[in-house]
C-alpha cells in the first residue's frame, strides 16, 4: 500500500454511488483518476452505470481539497491487443499484403509488409509512484496528519482512468478487481 498526504481533486456523484480522486502526474499534463464505489461489492454496479455523460459530469465537478490522506494498493495492469483485423476492417489492407505495402519511406530495398500491429498498455503503480506512457506521479511517505483530513482509502475493487488534462481525453480506462 502506498500513502500520500496532499491536496487532491475529489468528487462524487450520487447516481454512480462512488467517489473519485485525481492524482496528477509530474508536469500536470496527465492524471490518474480513481473511481471508488461506495459499496465494497459495488464495482460491477459502477461499471454498469458508468456512461460518458455521468463520467464527464463527475470529472467536471471535482474540487481541489486540502489535507487528503490517500492510500492506494500496488497494482500493475498490462494489456495487449492485436490490431490487424480492426485495421483491415477500416480499409487498411495493403499494409499487410506482400508486394502491395508501400513502405518505401522506411525501407530502401525489398518489398516489406507488416504482419500485425499490436497495441500494448502498461500501467504500474508501485512504491515509486505510477507511470503511464512517459508520465509519472510520485507517492511519498505521509508526514504528520493535519487536524481536518479527508481520507480516501482505496481498499476495494475500483476503476481507474488516465486522462490528458488539457484535452480532457481519456487514454486508458480499466479496473482493478483483486487487491
Amino acid at each position: 500500500m502506498m500513502y500520500q498526504s496532499n491536496s487532491f481533486k475529489v468528487g462524487d456523484i450520487d447516481e454512480l454511488c462512488a467517489r473519485a480522486l485525481e492524482i496528477p502526474y509530474r508536469g500536470q499534463m496527465m492524471s490518474m483518476v480513481i473511481l471508488l464505489p461506495d459499496d465494497v461489492q459495488g464495482l460491477r454496479d459502477l461499471e454498469e452505470s458508468l456512461t460518458p455523460a455521468n463520467l464527464s459530469e463527475l470529472l467536471a465537478s471535482m474540487k481541489l481539497v486540502d489535507n487528503v490522506q490517500l492510500s492506494v494498493p500496488k497494482f500493475r495492469i498490462e494489456h495487449s491487443v492485436a490490431l490487424r483485423e480492426t485495421l483491415e476492417d477500416l480499409g487498411v489492407k495493403d499494409l499487410f499484403t506482400p508486394g502491395q505495402a508501400d513502405l518505401s519511406g522506411a525501407f530502401e530495398t525489398g518489398a516489406p509488409s507488416v504482419s500485425d500491429v499490436v497495441h500494448k498498455a502498461l500501467v504500474p503503480v508501485h512504491e515509486d509512484g505510477t507511470e503511464a506512457e512517459a508520465a509519472n506521479a510520485v507517492f511519498q511517505s505521509a508526514g504528520p496528519i493535519p487536524d481536518e483530513v479527508v481520507y480516501f482509502a482505496v481498499d476495494r475493487p475500483f476503476i481507474f482512468l488516465i486522462k490528458m488534462n488539457d484535452l480532457d481525453v481519456i487514454l486508458f480506462l480499466g479496473s482493478v478487481r483483486k487487491l
